[in-house]
């Protein structure tokens, strides 16, 4: 049946609202969708406003108050546009949702259940410490590997400048003198000249390698048998295992203790882990649990990716009634573990990498000063 006019007339106003609203939706940060936010300024954002609204302050004003920060005037814009939805009625976690690319779907679904059990103040401050433990423990990691790449960095820079610079001279210098080569200034004399021709090749086919990996991890299938196999290096795999068993807790803990059964806790949790093989077994764990298996039991069906230590921690919680705490305490021991792990790693491989980068100095050099003894020993062939 066709509207009336006067219907007509009051649904146009609405669709042009609707479309506003839409156009409105897209802008972020003074400008386009998917813009980024700095880890760093989205804790600083979420400490403030749980703090502001812990201390009796209305959403709306401390996301106005937020906006007007100098720090985050980048983001003044979205500020305000969660500010003015909120005031308007709309939820906070609806007006969240706008900004993918900003606001992850873990901390919308956790901002959701706050404001449901209308706890949000405290659900802010769980997200604070969730996001200021993941980037405490990143930087950790970071920093007691910095040394071994600053190593690594330095000391294939300084090989390839002596071959293609510091080798060549000498070369010149012994064939002015027709003083026979030692096998080791030959080889170096070959390294630095194929080095210098098809360096950029070597370059360009190393480039090649990591987007050809990056482009074959857009599949799960290639991508999970990648991260399959990582976990089985010597070495790296245990400390990489429990990096992404970590990633799986933190998450599986705090959905829990913000009220979401397992299921939905585990379901969610499956999409924050970065290893595939591991993000696998997670889902393969919320289907034995939707089936209505026990949560342990699935567990140490994967042992081989869920160390014991965790399954038996989550057997006594489920015992106990108390699994959101044994998920606190899995935690706590897998950071440990990493910690001690990077320790290890660290120390076994920074002795590899400094006795390989002296040696391979000590052997240019070789390169280059045995032919020097032999100029000096044909010179003053009396002594």
């Amino acid at each position: 049946m066709a509207q009336s006019a006067p219907a007509q007339a009051r649904s146009k106003p609405a669709n042009k609202m609707g479309i506003l609203a839409k156009l409105h939706s897209i802008q972020i940060g003074g400008g386009k969708a998917g813009s980024r936010i700095n880890k760093a300024d989205l804790i600083y954002i979420i400490r403030n406003l749980a703090t502001l609204v812990a201390n009796g302050v209305a959403l709306p004003k401390a996301l106005h108050t937020l906006s007007h920060e100098r720090s985050l005037q980048k983001y003044a814009d979205m500020l305000d546009t969660i500010r003015r939805k909120v005031a308007a009625g709309e939820s906070f976690s609806k007006t969240l949702a706008l900004f993918p690319e900003t606001f992850s779907s873990l901390l919308i679904n956790h901002v959701r259940v706050g404001e449901r059990a209308g706890t949000l103040p405290s659900t802010l401050v769980q997200i604070t410490e969730q996001l200021e433990t993941s980037d405490n423990l990143k930087r950790a990691i970071v920093k007691k590997l910095a040394y071994p790449i600053m190593l690594t960095v330095v000391g294939t820079l300084a090989v390839t400048f002596m071959l293609l610079f510091v080798v060549p001279i000498f070369e010149e210098t012994y064939a002015e003198t027709g003083v026979p080569l030692p096998l080791v200034t030959r080889f170096m004399i070959g390294s630095g000249a194929f080095l210098a021709t098809h360096g950029w090749w070597l370059f360009l086919l190393g480039l090649g390698i990591v987007f050809g990996v990056r482009y074959a991890r857009r599949n799960p299938d290639y991508a999970y048998l990648m991260d399959r196999q990582l976990l089985h290096l010597p070495l790296f795999g245990d400390w990489l295992r429990d990096i992404a068993v970590l990633q799986f807790m933190e998450v599986l803990g705090n959905m829990l203790e913000a009220g979401f059964t397992m299921v939905d806790a585990l379901r969610i949790s499956a999409g924050s882990v970065g290893n595939y093989a591991v993000k696998r077994s997670v889902e393969e764990l919320q289907s034995a649990v939707t089936r209505g298996e026990r949560f342990s039991r699935e567990l140490e069906r994967h042992g081989e990716l869920f160390p014991p230590v965790v399954s038996q921690l989550v057997i006594v919680g489920e015992q106990t009634g108390t699994v959101p705490k044994a998920t606190a305490d899995v935690r706590q021991h897998l950071k440990r573990e990493i910690e001690r792990k990077t320790s290890l790693l660290v120390g076994t491989i920074e002795p590899i990498l400094t006795i390989g980068l002296a040696s391979m100095i000590g052997c240019i050099l070789l390169a280059i000063y045995l032919p020097m003894f032999d100029m000096i020993g044909a010179m003053n062939p009396g002594h």
